[in-house]
């Protein structure tokens, strides 16, 4: 599966190449300047999906022109988002589930268990 990955980025033509490193770097712009204007939040899954897609455009970049540095960065953002996705997903799912265990006030007119 790797080997046909990697294979399908080196057959990239170089300025589709250097496009997709443009768009990801792009895409680590606009992130960080809707996080500055407090349009989108750190902590919304939204930040890191875009981080992932950036990093993975720049790392698809790379195929044509490696660098061990800037590829480490890019795995390592794609690592990180990936596992603060997974963490929030995990989070709001046991907060539905205790949400859904509270009984609702009396006072909303909904019928209490006895």
């Amino acid at each position: 599966m790797f080997e046909v990955i990697t294979s399908t980025a080196q057959a990239l033509p170089r300025p589709v190449s250097v496009g997709c490193g443009v768009l990801g770097f792009c895409l680590y712009l606009t992130n960080y300047t809707l996080i500055t204007f407090r349009i989108i939040s750190s902590q919304d899954i939204k930040f890191f999906v875009i981080n992932i897609f950036g990093a993975s455009l720049v790392l698809l970049s790379l195929f044509d022109s490696f660098n061990l540095g800037s590829f480490l960065i890019q795995v390592f953002w794609i690592c990180m988002g990936v596992v603060a996705i997974v963490v929030r997903v995990k989070s709001r799912a046991c907060l539905q589930r205790r949400d859904d265990r509270l009984p609702l006030p009396a006072s909303l007119g909904v019928p209490q268990p006895r």
